[in-house]
């Protein structure tokens, strides 16, 4: 059976289908905008802990025998001593898949007497939908940090070597 033309203009079937469609994409777009900033603010918990960990190990690995972290000197942040403060955040951020490896760790190096450390942890969070724009940018990739303060009590003696 052929149609006229004419009668195609007039035809209304598919009408709630489309209709359909251009209410569902708002919708969905805003419910995974939604998702995607609940998930960001997780994320952001999750970097909280890491630099209050990260604080808290080098509250304990920089005033340490330098005899346990391969004769580095006794309040700096590097060799052995930064590898081990920067595990403690490692471990942390290794429960969001959406944290990349290539994280950094900032703690002050030569920190003397009873003076706040302050560690603070950067990370890049990948979103898992990128094209939702809105909350992570148009690359998709968020970079979060986040600072935490601890006391440092330091070693006010000196190890033998």
């Amino acid at each position: 059976m052929k149609r006229e033309p004419s009668s195609l203009g007039r035809d209304q079937r598919g009408a709630i289908f489309v209709e359909h469609l251009i209410a569902y994409m708002p919708v969905m777009f805003f419910f995974m905008a939604t998702w995607q900033l609940v998930d960001m603010c997780a994320a952001h918990l999750i970097l909280k802990r890491a630099a209050s960990a990260a604080a808290r190990a080098a509250v304990v690995v920089l005033p340490d025998d330098p005899a346990f972290y391969d004769g580095v000197a006794k309040d700096s942040f590097s060799g052995k001593r930064k590898e081990d403060i920067e595990l403690a955040a490692a471990m942390v951020l290794a429960t969001n898949p959406h944290f990349s490896s290539d994280f950094t760790v900032e703690v002050p190096s030569g920190l003397k007497g009873a003076a706040p450390l302050t560690a603070t942890v950067k990370a890049k969070f990948h979103c898992f939908a990128g094209w939702v724009s809105l909350v992570c940018g148009p690359t998709g990739v968020r970079e979060l940090s986040a600072k935490s303060v601890y006391a440092y009590q330091g070693a006010a003696y000196s190890y033998d070597i």
